[in-house]
């Protein structure tokens, strides 16, 4: 399923993270394909199979915020109880141990489709992406606009 261009969760990812950084809460009040496929790159930060401290989660959701999850403008905290809100993070009783879930049943074949995808790297590309386009378009506004003072 990451073909990289049949892979929805893949394809709104990029679109997200080209776009300008969100609250969790716009997210979540936004389109729900949206807020699934933010919520689940985040969880994808966390190892699958084993138990964390709350400490490494805080840890591995600070350094996806500040690489592919910049998209999100939140900080760890808020974005670890979103996570544990959604069953993407199973914590125990007291709070201090902490495992990845699979979370509801939209949220499966999210995770799935960007399960094994460099995230940062996407991010990454599509920034660039949105950057160039950015650029291209300031240039022909400048041409454009030296083109109408000089009549």
């Amino acid at each position: 399923m990451n073909d990289r261009t049949n892979n929805p969760a893949l394809v709104a990812f990029r679109r997200l993270s080209a776009g300008q950084p969100r609250s969790l809460g716009d997210f979540e009040s936004g389109r729900r394909a949206d807020f699934r496929v933010v919520t689940a790159a985040a969880a994808l930060a966390v190892d699958a199979g084993r138990s964390h401290t709350e400490a490494q989660i805080n840890e591995a959701l600070a350094q996806w915020l500040a690489g592919p999850g910049a998209l999100v403008a939140t900080d760890h905290v808020a974005l670890r109880r979103c996570l544990v809100d959604c069953r993407l993070l199973v914590r125990d009783s007291y709070g201090r141990q902490y495992l990845r879930g699979d979370g509801p049943e939209g949220w499966r074949d999210t995770l799935a489709g960007l399960a094994g995808v460099d995230l940062a790297a996407e991010a990454a590309a599509a920034r660039f992406a949105e950057a160039t386009k950015r650029a291209a378009r300031k240039a022909a506004w400048e041409r454009r606009a030296a083109a109408n003072v000089d009549d």
